[in-house]
């Protein structure tokens, strides 16, 4: 019996559809990008991750409190970047599923990165970047 393997990579989906479609987001009155991921790290104290590249600009991962059904959890990154006093854009948006625990502050330790195609994009990565845009009512 002869078995053939397939070895089909998948790679992440162009630039250009890793970009938040809402683009620009804008910013709360009196506020700049500064205050804005101050206030987004206020909402979300263990499942956020921030790394400052710049004078206007960030990088973000933001991980999901849900479980897949096959216990792992949803983790999305992205660039955040101050483009003018009143608004920001998201760009460089990935996926990951992953195994990390937020409650340990594990950074993820393996994992499928995405999306790779627009179903992952639109049941995965969307819906993990729309929870981290939700405006802060009270801490976690």
């Amino acid at each position: 019996m002869v078995t053939s393997f397939s070895n089909s990579c998948a790679s992440l989906l162009p630039k250009e559809r890793r970009v938040y479609p809402k683009n620009p987001i804008h910013l709360p009155a009196g506020m700049d990008i500064h205050g804005w991921v101050q206030t987004k790290k206020e909402q979300y104290p263990n499942r956020l991750r921030v790394y400052d590249l710049d004078s206007n600009s960030y990088k973000i991962q933001y991980f999901r409190r849900e479980l897949t059904s096959i216990g792992s959890f949803i983790s999305c990154a992205a660039y955040l970047r101050q483009t003018n006093t009143k608004s920001i854009e998201m760009l460089e948006m990935i996926s990951n599923v992953n195994y990390a625990d937020y409650h340990k502050s594990i950074i993820p330790r393996g994992g499928e990165l995405g999306p790779m195609n627009e179903r992952e994009r639109t049941e995965i990565l969307l819906p993990c970047i729309e929870e981290f845009l939700i405006a802060p009512q009270s801490k976690e």
